[in-house]
């Protein structure tokens, strides 16, 4: 059975009907993609059909793992990211795939009013390892968390670089 949890954020000082103009800027999601530690970012698709953003990427990630082993294990750990958002909506897909026996999927939607917005992930993974998937998925949740905040806190400078522009 999958694991399942939650991660809830708040951006004070932006409101949604700006973030609803920011998030239909390209640029502004390639950004927060730099910015996300890793190595060897590759944008593979960044386009805006309708009310339709597709971003897809691929990077290796920044485990905490010595050198050492991070060269031993080259791509090991590179992950391939396609994040499908209803711009109108703002509600999105998030799939991730690995070089690791790992699914990982989240329902991201985001709300708020004229002070803030408030982001939710609904994340669903499964490490498909026999007799210690689980263990590994509750890894899995906490590196997840970690990169989420990670990316939330890049989204927001970003949102509010933009603002004062």
């Amino acid at each position: 059975m999958a694991h399942q949890f939650t991660v809830n954020a708040t951006i004070q000082g932006v409101s949604l009907s700006e973030f609803k103009q920011l998030a239909a800027n390209t640029a502004l999601h390639e950004n927060v993609c730099k910015r996300i530690p890793g190595e060897n970012l590759e944008i593979l698709e960044s386009q805006i059909q309708g009310d339709i953003y597709t971003l897809r990427r691929a990077y290796n990630l920044d485990v905490n793992i010595p050198d050492i082993a991070k060269k031993l294990l080259k791509d090991a750990f590179r992950l391939k990211r396609t994040d499908v958002t209803n711009l109108s909506a703002l509600t999105s897909t998030i799939d991730l795939g690995a070089n690791l026996p790992l699914e990982a999927r989240c329902a991201r939607s985001v709300t708020g009013n004229d002070q803030q917005v408030q982001i939710q992930l609904n994340w669903t993974v499964k490490v498909k390892v026999p007799l210690i998937g689980g263990m590994l998925e509750k890894h899995a949740e906490g590196e997840i968390r970690r990169f989420s905040e990670v990316e939330i806190n890049i989204v927001e400078d970003e949102l509010k670089k933009n603002l004062k522009s």
